[in-house]
């Protein structure tokens, strides 16, 4: 896949780029495929947006991560394979199925787990605690977000589980013993990646809003197709498959007796190693259209929720402008939304709402404001913002 430029002065209109020289382009606009599927047909438009801006991540991807983000991912990959292999061959040999439970002593369970076993089970919650850490620190606006995602592949890997609950070859036999669980995990799943990226996605509408605003909606609708995550969505689609092809091939594994077939041992590290790339990617992604701290990744609704839940400790009272100059004016919006007035009349001291009587000398308290730079007379309700006050 290789990519084109718009137009300049000095280039052909068609002139194809290298990868590194359309790593420089900010914005995605200015991305162009070499080849187009759509030419073929209409309907592989969508395949085309989804290629270029597949590829656009990876540009950015390329460009942006440094060792730390792969030592990450190597990290996460080394809980895998720990917890996949062991040293003494007691997971590869099947163990004693008639040992179970998680009980440290006595005959059964945890205790019938080789030293060496044990201590590859330790090693490997220990790299999975500092995969989470390090993360948490190199996407700290995804810190929140990150915990559904994390649940979400959890919940993926019980339903896996569940699945070969009486059907051990599970797809190539059902059994409904574990079926519930199957649902209700299922739906877990969904739910949680319906609610990681509706946030994703309304953050990125604030964001483009409040440092994007422009008058012109052309110009609105090219910020907002910049910073479009219809790639992102489609990586967190595949990630959640390949989370679960993991699960799935580490149960399948596990399932059969006296043990699978060392075929389903390398698909669960592959696909679990994929996993853990996956979820930096998702991460990472979104952090980086931001660009910065100043706004917290959650839904709307999540959003006014905390607004009302912090009530007065963080209102600011709103200062009005004059609508032609942007100059400040005398009128003032409380947490209440009503727009607020000093009285007209002489040496009165009184302030209120417009349209209603001052609190001191009774006279009526004006609804149109003379801006005293331009000029201009304008209703008060005109110098303060549309926006709904909570």
């Amino acid at each position: 896949m290789a990519a084109t430029s718009d137009a300049e002065n000095t280039e052909p209109e068609s002139a194809i780029l290298t990868t590194s020289d359309a790593a420089r382009f900010d914005d995605l606009i200015n991305l162009k495929l070499n080849k187009n599927l759509s030419e073929l047909h209409p309907i592989f438009t969508k395949i085309d947006e989804l290629r270029k801006q597949i590829f656009f991540m990876g540009l950015k991807l390329r460009n942006s991560w440094t060792q730390a983000e792969f030592l990450t991912v190597a990290i996460g990959t080394l809980a895998i394979i720990i917890g996949a292999i062991t040293f003494d061959g007691e997971l590869q040999s099947g163990g004693d199925f008639l040992k179970v439970g998680i009980g440290p002593l006595g005959n059964g369970g945890l205790s019938a787990v080789s030293a060496a076993s044990f201590f590859q089970l330790i090693l490997s919650a220990g790299c999975w605690i500092y995969f989470l850490y390090r993360i948490w620190n190199h996407y700290p606006l995804m810190r929140g977000q990150s915990i559904s995602l994390i649940i979400m592949w959890f919940s993926i890997t019980i339903m896996a589980i569940a699945a070969h609950n009486g059907a051990p070859s599970f797809p190539f036999e059902f059994s409904s013993e574990s079926l519930t669980t199957v649902l209700g995990t299922f739906v877990v799943t969904i739910f949680l990646g319906i609610v990681f990226s509706r946030a994703v996605l309304e953050t990125r509408d604030l964001h483009v809003e409040e440092k994007y605003q422009n008058k012109d909606p052309r110009i609105m609708a090219e910020s907002l197709y910049n910073h479009s995550l219809f790639g992102w969505i489609a990586v967190l689609i595949i990630w959640s498959f390949v989370a679960f092809l993991s699960s799935w091939a580490g149960a399948h594994f596990i399932a059969v007796r006296p043990h699978g077939s060392w075929v389903w041992q390398l698909l669960y590290i592959m696909f679990g190693s994929m996993s853990t790339f996956g979820i930096c990617i998702l991460l990472w992604y979104p952090q980086l259209m931001l660009g910065s701290g100043e706004i917290v990744i959650m839904s709307k609704r999540a959003r006014e929720v905390d607004d009302m839940l912090l009530g007065d400790e963080t209102w600011k009272e709103e200062q009005g402008k004059c609508p032609d100059c942007d100059a400040p004016s005398p009128v003032t919006r409380g947490q209440d939304g009503l727009p607020n007035l000093d009285c007209k009349v002489e040496n009165c001291e009184g302030r209120g709402p417009i349209n209603s009587k001052c609190p001191l000398c009774n006279e009526k308290i004006p609804s149109r404001i003379k801006c005293e730079k331009c000029g201009i007379s304008a209703p008060a309700v005109k110098h303060l913002s549309d926006q709904e006050a909570w």
